[in-house]
């Protein structure tokens, strides 16, 4: 008798319902994490030879234990990160929020006897960066914070200074940031904020955002959370002003990848004397420490190219940034605080300075102009604590996050921007030689 062969049946791993054949495929193709552990994984099809070579490679590598990292969530988009998960871990962390919350499930405000208005639920805003897969996590993001319950102020796509700025600026109880900041285009993530828009690193409450997920959590509530939206990007610029004040006409060149912050430097340098030119720079992960890193060098070129006084790098993060001086060199990071530092000192005298502990060379130079320094660790938490609770005026060292005592402690790129041009514009002295005397005094 004639042998009939069934139809192979593809189920991925933990899945109760099969999928096609072409789904499989596809799922391969995008390297689907339990295409690991499928017993038709060697099902490849027609797939090219490399895409089949980079799967066998990928058979072999061990799954990260954890998508927490020191100062937040990170993982490649849909493969490591999807909506359901990033929902997950924004529920946990609303369950942390209600504990400060006992009239769970009330709906009006209530005045105290002081006068302040107690919301009846956390507020958490809510925000995303320019990355294709940060609107489809945020939509995870703002849809578990509602049914937990959370009030959710949505300031939609934004930059995380601009997102700090409005945690603190709208009294919320926390805040949420969908970014993938300092991975490749493919990475997606989530970047928790507490009261005053403290960032919550590995050392401040992210371990037990960790745990409670571990753990489990129930609805503190059954009323879904109301949702509205906050135009956030007019009062953070009109904040930014103050800052750009007596220049003297400089050229700036700028890579940044950010198309908000772009258009937020042009409407300021709009009534400068100085005047702005963009060099073209992407979504990328890069290294702001290296000279021959493709933006530093792209920027580099554009500053010889165009004869200007300084360049500047900002990272995908809209925090970070890295100098270039009028010969096209990587200034260090140590050297910008040096100069910063100098600035600051000659606004208030013996002022505090927390410098991070692979920056201990930049401590004797401070010290040396009569300020005084403090010892900080890397993570986020502890810049920003570092400025709020030690009153220091700056927090910095070799990350290249300058942190600046505001309102609240401010980590903001273009206020980095605006601090370096008040240097440059004390004296006609061009950057590289203000450096060369950091240099000189400090006996390197």
């Amino acid at each position: 008798m004639p042998t009939v062969s069934l139809p192979t049946v593809y189920t991925c791993p933990g899945e109760k319902h099969p999928i096609s054949r072409s789904v499989h495929l596809s799922r391969l193709a995008a390297f689907y994490p339990k295409c690991r552990d499928c017993q038709h994984r060697d099902d490849t099809g027609n797939l090219p030879q490399q895409t089949v070579e980079r799967l066998q490679n990928t058979e072999k590598r061990v799954e990260r234990p954890t998508l927490f990292t020191d100062d937040g969530v990170r993982g490649i988009y849909l493969n490591e990160l999807n909506r359901n998960r990033a929902g997950r871990m924004s529920a946990a962390f609303a369950s942390l929020l209600w504990d400060g919350y006992p009239l769970q499930g009330r709906d009006t405000t209530e005045k105290p006897t002081n006068g302040c208005v107690r919301h009846p639920r956390p507020v958490v805003v809510v925000g995303y960066d320019a990355r294709p897969s940060s609107p489809d996590i945020a939509t995870g993001v703002v849809t578990a914070l509602r049914r937990m319950g959370c009030h959710v102020v949505d300031i939609n796509l934004t930059t995380r200074p601009c997102f700090c700025f409005a945690v603190d600026h709208l009294k919320a109880t926390g805040g949420i940031f969908v970014t993938g900041a300092g991975s490749d285009p493919s990475w997606t993530g989530l970047d928790f904020l507490g009261r005053h828009a403290c960032p919550i690193s590995r050392d401040s409450g992210l371990e037990n955002i960790e745990g409670q997920i571990r753990l489990g959590f129930s609805r503190p509530t059954r009323q879904a959370g109301p949702h509205r939206i906050f135009q956030a990007t007019l009062p953070y610029e009109a904040v930014l002003w103050k800052h750009f004040h007596a220049l003297r006409p400089l050229r700036i060149v700028c890579g940044c990848p950010i198309r908000l912050q772009r258009e937020t430097l042009t409407k300021i340098f709009e009534k400068l004397p100085c005047s702005l030119q963009f060099a073209d720079v992407h979504h990328r992960s890069r290294d702001l420490t290296n000279a021959e890193d493709q933006d530093i060098r792209q920027v580099a070129h554009t500053v010889m190219q165009r004869d200007a006084h300084l360049g500047v790098v900002i990272d995908d993060d809209g925090c970070l940034c890295a100098f270039v001086d009028e010969r096209g060199r990587l200034i260090d990071s140590n050297s910008i605080t040096v100069l910063i530092a100098e600035l600051l000192l000659s606004e208030q005298r013996s002022a505090s300075f927390a410098i991070e502990s692979s920056a201990a060379d930049v401590k004797p130079v401070i010290q040396s102009l009569r300020g005084q320094c403090h010892d900080i660790g890397t993570t986020l938490s502890e810049a920003y604590r570092a400025v709020n609770d030690s009153n220091c005026v700056l927090a910095a060292g070799t990350s290249g996050r300058f942190w600046f005592r505001e309102s609240i402690p401010t980590c903001d790129a273009i206020l980095t921007v605006a601090r370096m041009l008040e240097v440059l514009s004390q004296s006609d002295t061009c950057v590289s030689e203000l450096v060369d005397g950091i240099r000189s005094f400090d006996g390197s």
